[in-house]
């Protein structure tokens, strides 16, 4: 694989009916060792795509990888208005340098990827400069509003620029074989752990703890 890989399409047209303001960021529904999914009652409306997810990662992965992996759900149904997202700016990938996957869906605004043959040095910091400088706009691309999409650290993709304010709502479901344990990611009071969390620094963050402590780009899709 290289980088500037497109996602793959799981399933178009989900519809959702979200009806309250939230923010949940990685709060793990699975952990792993089991199959069954424990999330919260508000996220309920999200269900279908939580499912959509899990079985494409059955069938691409395997049940083996998936029972030894942990989800996380991120949800954020909020207002947006231009030069005012509420996920930050720039061209990255998630899940860099990891074999993480992703899926993201939105209902407007949809996500913009990339598909110029990235060269990339594999370095946090570098890389970012190195997307942004490689990426090409006329190979940009977004995917149809209520696309279920399949994300791993070779898809390179920013967050739309808007021109009206708006109700947004975004959906990430990651799978993972590591915790993610930043400070300031949601709890789930319905499982029973209690891990230690890291302090957040201000540029982008990894999610998880890599080996020897590399820092990655932050995994926030837009």
């Amino acid at each position: 694989m290289t980088y500037g890989a497109l996602p793959v399409v799981i399933g178009e047209q989900i519809e959702v009916e979200c009806r309250e303001f939230m923010f949940y960021q990685y709060l793990p529904v699975k952990m792993t060792g089991g199959t069954t999914i424990v999330s919260e009652p508000r996220l309920d409306c999200f269900d279908r795509i939580i499912g959509a997810a899990c079985c494409d990662f059955v069938g691409f992965r395997g049940l083996n990888a998936f029972v030894d992996s942990y989800i996380y759900v991120t949800a954020k149904h909020m207002f947006q208005a231009p030069g005012c997202s509420f996920n930050r700016p720039g061209w990255h990938a998630d899940g860099f340098l990891t074999d993480d996957i992703n899926y993201v869906w939105c209902d407007c605004a949809p996500t913009v990827f990339n598909s110029s043959r990235f060269n990339l040095t594999l370095d946090d910091d570098l890389s970012l400069a190195e997307m942004e400088q490689q990426a090409e706009p006329r190979v940009s691309k977004t995917y149809p509003n209520n696309s279920l999409l399949r994300l791993d650290q070779y898809c390179i993709h920013c967050v739309a620029e808007i021109a009206e304010p708006v109700v947004r709502t975004f959906v990430k479901v990651s799978i993972s074989r590591d915790k993610y344990d930043l400070i300031g990611n949601s709890h789930n009071s319905r499982i029973d752990y209690n891990w230690p969390m890291r302090a957040r620094a201000i540029s982008r963050n990894v999610p998880q703890r890599l080996p020897f402590e590399t820092l990655a780009p932050d995994v926030d899709a837009g």
